[in-house]
């Protein structure tokens, strides 16, 4: 049995992961929620897959964290071969501001990097920190891999060249993440772990929302990004669709690929 923990699973990408991952009965899945009585689809999928444990905490809380990796161990022996750091912060509010907008609010601006940091790139620190245990006891005997969930936001040729000045909070953290997976990368080099960053491509994780409504709200960044990669169709990839790339190329990686910060086509620039 691969033992599977999922963060941020709730709706989305993370529920994508949740879904494809239990539909194997080899794998144990743990699917962590902020709450855990409203999640639904998890609650759903738990009622009738023994393979998932719904599990509550917020990433941004050690001691809650370290209540599910005691549960998390308790099912598994004290092992856990594969942490998907998904669970992240990304409110629509000011998702169009560029940093100058912050210009004499400085107030605002301490306030949004301080919530984009603590969740995106702090809780992502703490997530791991807890788990390490349990990753590094799994890695005894086959590979243990440490997946975050990032975004072509955080690459700053990417940035550029699409100009792509929107959501800053969220790309600085993004890009700050990047560094942490390859920090850790780094820090247990030689050991049987993989540190690996990720991009879901563009992702549409509202699907019970007609596409046309979709495709217009994201209208003013798909036109940006087609100028810079004309070839792309400008249709986001549905969770499903996100996961299954995701998981193929993880599934095709080794220790040697440790601490980079890849696309959803496998490569470091094909963003889209």
């Amino acid at each position: 049995m691969v033992s599977w923990l999922v963060t941020g699973s709730n709706r989305g990408i993370g529920l994508g992961f949740i879904r494809k991952l239990s539909a194997d009965p080899n794998n144990i899945v743990f699917a962590v929620t902020r709450n855990k009585s409203t999640s639904s689809d998890l609650l759903e999928l738990e009622s009738r897959l023994k393979n998932v444990h719904v599990l509550q905490a917020d990433i941004t809380d050690v001691p809650s964290l370290r209540n599910i990796a005691t549960e998390v161990g308790k099912v598994t022996g004290g092992t856990l071969d594969v942490l998907v750091n998904n669970g992240a912060y990304l409110p629509q509010e000011r998702a169009d501001y560029t940093l100058d907008m912050y210009d004499g609010k400085e107030d605002l601006l301490d306030e949004d990097f301080g919530n984009f940091f603590k969740v995106n790139t702090l809780g992502v620190i703490k997530t791991i920190n807890v788990f390490l245990p349990l990753l590094r006891k799994a890695s005894q005997t086959s590979l243990a891999k440490i997946i975050t969930i990032s975004s072509g936001a955080g690459d700053s040729e990417f940035v550029v060249n699409t100009a792509f000045d929107s959501v800053a909070a969220y790309s600085v953290s993004k890009a700050a993440v990047n560094m942490v997976t390859a920090k850790y990368a780094a820090r247990f080099k030689g050991e049987n772990l993989l540190f690996l960053s990720i991009s879901p491509g563009l992702v549409n994780t509202h699907p019970e929302i007609p596409e046309e409504v979709v495709l217009e709200s994201l209208r003013p960044i798909i036109t940006k990004f087609q100028t810079s990669y004309p070839e792309w169709d400008g249709k986001p990839l549905t969770p499903e669709q996100s996961v299954t790339t995701v998981l193929d190329i993880v599934s095709r990686l080794t220790t040697k690929d440790s601490g980079a910060s890849l696309t959803h086509n496998g490569g470091t620039k094909d963003w889209l």
